[in-house]
């Protein structure tokens, strides 16, 4: 009798084992049946979430017929994340930039009343877009409305680039920042890198990631992948040959490439894990991965996708993994596939990662 009721315990057991990894793999993107709801982060795990160019304005006009601007996509994305830091588990939250469409204060404004819903209650960053400043690279307005000494008080927060010769417009004050956070016993060191970076920039995140080797450090650029040369005609935003870009947008002759970027910084660094960016609309969802100079691999992420979701990066060290999902707070459902990229393994993945604080 006992070996009879330690069969039907097994087989109980064996059924409930099988209805949770069928769950688990529709979550995971294991079956095109996504779950409803976003499941919440277990144990163990943390989330970042990444939030992809916010270009999305709206002008109205109100009753005195003044110029009202409404950003309802911004709004969406940073709500469900303070809404959600708990369930998730979230532990920093990274812009990659394009946060304003037209570099002027009524867009600022809005920016900023938007990423003040995150202020105080999660770790970020913003990397500063092409749309962000003026094509010598004066970024004064985006340090006019995200100054150095809006986040002096924070323990997370690491330092800023002061800018070259002193001056701040181009390239100072917050323009590059780095934050420095904890989660399930893993160190970070995140850097918040300006489009096409020049060299003096590049100097100093070598500076930051050298001083915090001992962290796994994470860089958010505007631009990184996309089309590989620079486009000639509209078709080659969508059917060229995409890859780590090799054209630059902004800092004229000072301005480096993505590929430059890779070059001159990124690859020498033992301790990088992850590189994030926007900017390419066209792309849309993007990623390779790299080798660095040390056999380290790097995962370059492109997400900009408009009103069809952010991006949550779900960490799980005993995996070793990062589960990459693309959710949409407007529609509260997973991206399954959009016009651009249709195929939903773009969306929803799982990438294998070292995750340990580097020796």
């Amino acid at each position: 009798m006992e070996d009879v009721m330690q069969t039907q315990r097994n087989v109980r057991g064996t059924r409930a084992f099988l209805l949770g990894f069928i769950v688990f793999l529709r979550c995971i993107g294991g079956d095109v049946s996504w779950a409803d709801e976003f499941p919440n982060a277990p144990e163990g795990t943390f989330s970042i979430v990444v939030i992809p160019d916010t270009q999305h304005y709206r002008l109205l006009s109100n009753e005195e017929n003044e110029q009202v601007w409404e950003n309802p996509v911004f709004e969406s994305y940073v709500d469900w994340t303070v809404e959600n830091l708990e369930n998730q588990r979230i532990a920093f939250v990274s812009h990659v930039g394009d946060i304003v469409d037209v570099n002027e204060r009524p867009q600022w404004r809005v920016a900023r009343a938007c990423m003040d819903r995150l202020h105080g209650h999660v770790p970020y960053g913003i990397s500063v877009g092409n749309h962000d400043m003026q094509g010598n690279g004066d970024s004064s307005l985006f340090q006019e409305f995200f100054p150095a000494s809006r986040f002096a008080d924070f323990e997370w927060y690491g330092g800023y680039y002061a800018g070259l010769d002193g001056s701040p417009d181009v390239s100072g004050n917050n323009a590059n920042s780095y934050q420095l956070f904890e989660a399930e016993g893993l160190p970070f060191v995140f850097l918040h890198l300006e489009c096409n970076a020049p060299d003096d920039v590049l100097a100093w995140a070598d500076t930051v990631m050298d001083s915090h080797a001992d962290r796994l450090a994470i860089v958010t650029t505007h631009m990184d992948l996309g089309p590989r040369d620079k486009p000639k005609q509209s078709s080659d935003y969508f059917d060229a040959p995409k890859g780590r870009m090799t054209w630059t947008k902004r800092h004229q002759e000072r301005g480096n490439s993505p590929q430059q970027m890779w070059e001159k910084c990124f690859q020498h660094h033992a301790n990088l894990l992850m590189i994030c960016c926007g900017d390419q609309s066209r792309s849309q969802a993007l990623r390779q991965e790299s080798q660095g100079v040390h056999g380290n691999t790097v995962h370059e992420l492109l997400s900009d996708y408009g009103s069809n979701g952010l991006r949550v990066m779900r960490f799980d060290p005993q995996m070793q993994q990062i589960q990459v999902r693309t959710w949409n707070p407007m529609t509260n459902e997973f991206c399954q596939g959009t016009k651009i990229v249709s195929e939903a393994a773009q969306h929803q993945f799982t990438l294998s990662a070292k995750l340990k604080a580097p020796e």
